[in-house]
């Protein structure tokens, strides 16, 4: 069986350097860094501790960060699409006014996070641990009835948009469309 050797960032910049070279930060420890604002996209963080770290304002899209330890992590305001969270340690951490859209949360340990104002869209919640999540203002769209344990408060859902939303759309964009024609024909 191989065995990943664990690296030790003691900087935000060395985790560049780092990743001009590889894409690659499995197993990586960055426990305790600021990476406020930080954008990462199709890298491997499999397994990687980042417990205690600052990731607010963070974009992070397409990301496999499975059983990746974020206890006590500061992800206010992060923003997350398509990001594999599962069986990822989330006790504690702080995830106030983030953006979840498709990221996977299956199995994780959310005990005692603050999803306060957050948004989560698609987000898979099977088997996860929302013990004593703080979820005021928080909106879903979400089947909280796969969770282990549901949050005690649940999320507002997202409003269902008029039936008759759809149509004005499509309206608007053919009228966009014979407008730029027309104007097209004028030239």
């Amino acid at each position: 069986m191989d065995t990943v050797e664990t690296i030790k960032f003691e900087s935000r910049e060395q985790i560049m350097e780092s990743l001009r070279k590889e894409r690659n930060l499995c197993c990586a420890d960055m426990s305790g860094l600021d990476l406020s604002g930080i954008k990462l996209a199709g890298i491997n963080m499999k397994g990687a501790d980042l417990h205690d770290s600052n990731l607010s304002g963070a974009t992070l899209a397409g990301l496999d960060m499975g059983e990746v330890n974020l206890a006590n992590a500061d992800l206010d305001e992060a923003r997350m699409a398509g990001v594999n969270l599962g069986g990822t340690n989330l006790r504690g951490a702080h995830l106030k006014a983030a953006k979840l859209v498709g990221v996977d949360l299956k199995e994780a340990d959310l005990t005692g996070a603050d999803l306060s104002q957050s948004r989560l869209m698609g987000v898979n919640v099977t088997g996860a641990d929302f013990s004593e999540v703080k979820t005021t203002a928080a909106r879903a769209a979400v089947k909280w009835s796969e969770a282990k344990v549901q949050p005690a408060e649940l999320p507002e859902p997202f409003p269902t948009p008029p039936r008759w939303l759809p149509l004005v759309v499509v309206g608007s964009i053919v009228a966009l469309v014979i407008f730029l024609k027309m104007r097209r024909r004028d030239s």
